[in-house]
């Protein structure tokens, strides 16, 4: 873990914990001005006024969660470097069910054991779409519990604490140990949301919480929101952004608000807002939605395509008025693609709906038909037949 992650760790529990220099050496996160955070807020845990629930969770905190391990993809990471710890399963659950409700660009991914935890916490387990973490690299988000987290770390750590509430009531959080768990999982970066009024104000828990606190404090970490800034714009202030709805609204793309305004190979803008991921524009090129300039290699009038610039052109639909067909017939509504060669012309002729008398020499009959119908080998005769049949009736058979 980086040194400004360590040092909690050495304050609280381990103080001859010692830090090799490799880690002197870690990047910085992506995205933000700080790599340790508590993100401080006084939204009221679900259930605040009442004892009675099996577990604990705080819908505020899994949607400012869910936000921002959003905002952590569109700086380019991969989901499987960053991690959501939370210490209650009903958290857990909230933040699985919110996830596939609002984070498209992920799933997430749970281990067997907390899936274990939290089928006997919710029946309706089942019908959330969430993996396993024990078994392989399948890629998400993985999601835990800190304790089923233990012996484990991630490039960046999300946590959310849950407990918010005006009698200082903080659970398992008091516990030293669960505690240090919970501060020594990143390497990179860790992210924790919480109420720090309710954590300084636990009579139980305030001699664990408020050294801790105390040293966020004092090193500008303790802060109201995630301190985010523009990878592409790095002279613009940061962005501190405390409510669920500030990241789309200030950081909609992972970015600042400017214009991207980038000339794509199409020879059209990017009309997205500033977004430090595909730089390269290969996804925005594929999904231009600016009207298509390009022409049908088929079409030899430069008809221009109808249809937006990210689909294929495909064949030239435009109306070319009246042709003359092979049979001699003229077509009314014949499309570019229908008439752009000598070969495509005699195709379309053989299909012509212009109705004639013809005259079919098998059964002898001389009645009206499409002109396609009469240029066939064995044309169809649409006549009744007439002839009479075995119960000395006229057949009616065509």
């Amino acid at each position: 873990m980086r040194p400004s992650i360590s040092a909690l760790v050495r304050a609280q529990t381990y103080p001859d914990l010692r830090d090799h220099e490799s880690v002197t050496t870690y990047p910085n996160v992506k995205g933000v001005d700080e790599n340790l955070v508590f993100i401080d807020h006084s939204h009221l845990e679900d259930g605040a006024d009442t004892n009675g629930a099996r577990t604990k969770s705080n819908v505020f905190e899994a949607d400012l969660t869910i936000e921002i391990v959003r905002y952590f993809l569109l700086q380019g990471y991969r989901m499987d470097p960053i991690v959501v710890l939370t210490p209650y399963l009903g958290q857990l659950l909230k933040v699985l069910q919110l996830m596939k409700l609002r984070l498209k660009e992920a799933t997430a991914l749970v281990s067997e054991s907390d899936t274990r935890d939290l089928e006997q916490v919710d029946s309706e387990l089942e019908h959330h779409s969430v993996g396993s973490g024990d078994s392989g690299p399948a890629e998400g988000i993985r999601c835990s519990t800190i304790d089923n987290f233990q012996g484990e770390e991630a490039d960046i750590v999300v946590i959310s604490l849950v407990r918010s509430n005006k009698r200082g009531n903080i659970g398992f959080l008091k516990e030293e140990q669960r505690v240090n768990v919970l501060l020594s999982r990143a390497r990179h970066g860790m992210f924790l949301v919480g109420n720090s009024s309710t954590l300084r104000t636990s009579k139980s828990g305030c001699d664990v919480w408020g050294p801790i606190l105390d040293m966020l404090a004092s090193d500008g970490r303790l802060l109201t929101g995630l301190p985010t800034t523009c990878q592409l714009h790095p002279d613009d202030e940061p962005a501190n952004l405390s409510l669920p709805t500030d990241f789309r609204e200030q950081r909609p793309n992972g970015g600042c608000t400017r214009a991207c305004t980038y000339r794509l190979l199409c020879g059209h803008s990017c009309t997205m807002m500033c977004h430090p991921i595909d730089r390269s524009h290969v996804k925005a090129q594929l999904l231009c939605c600016e009207p298509c300039k390009r022409f049908s290699p088929e079409c030899k009038l430069n008809h221009s395509c109808p249809k937006l610039c990210k689909d294929k052109c495909g064949p030239c639909r435009a109306p070319v008025g009246p042709i003359i067909l092979t049979c001699g017939h003229t077509a009314i509504s014949a499309k570019c693609h229908d008439v752009r060669s000598p070969a495509a012309l005699e195709i379309f002729s053989r299909v012509c709906q212009t109705k004639i008398d013809h005259l079919f020499p098998v059964c002898g009959h001389k009645t009206e038909t499409i002109c396609a119908n009469a240029h066939q080998l064995v044309p169809q005769c649409p006549a009744k037949c007439g002839k009479p049949a075995a119960c000395g009736y006229p057949c009616k058979s065509e």
